[in-house]
C-alpha cells in the first residue's frame, strides 16, 4: 500500500480533484465492509497479510480452490 506521502504524489500527477482525494483517503483508512459468508459450496477463513496489518477473510468455491492446489 502507498505511503500518505506516496499516495498524494500519485494523486497530484493524476490531477485527482480534492473531494475525490478525500473520498479515497476515507476508503484507505476504512476497515473492509463485506463479511465473508459461509455457504455450502465455498470454502473460507483468513490468512495475515502484513501489508495491511490484519487478517483478511477470504472464500471461494471448491472449484477455485482445486484449481489453486490441484486437489
Amino acid at each position: 500500500m502507498l505511503t500518505t506521502e506516496e499516495f498524494r504524489a500519485w494523486c497530484q500527477r493524476l490531477q485527482i480533484e480534492p473531494e475525490t482525494e478525500a473520498f479515497i483517503t476515507r476508503i484507505r483508512s476504512s476497515p473492509p465492509i463485506r463479511k465473508v459468508r459461509v455457504r455450502a459450496n465455498n470454502v473460507s477463513g483468513k490468512y495475515p497479510s502484513p501489508k495491511m496489518q490484519r487478517f483478511i477473510q477470504f472464500e471461494s468455491q471448491h472449484v477455485e480452490l482445486w484449481c489453486k492446489f490441484g486437489n
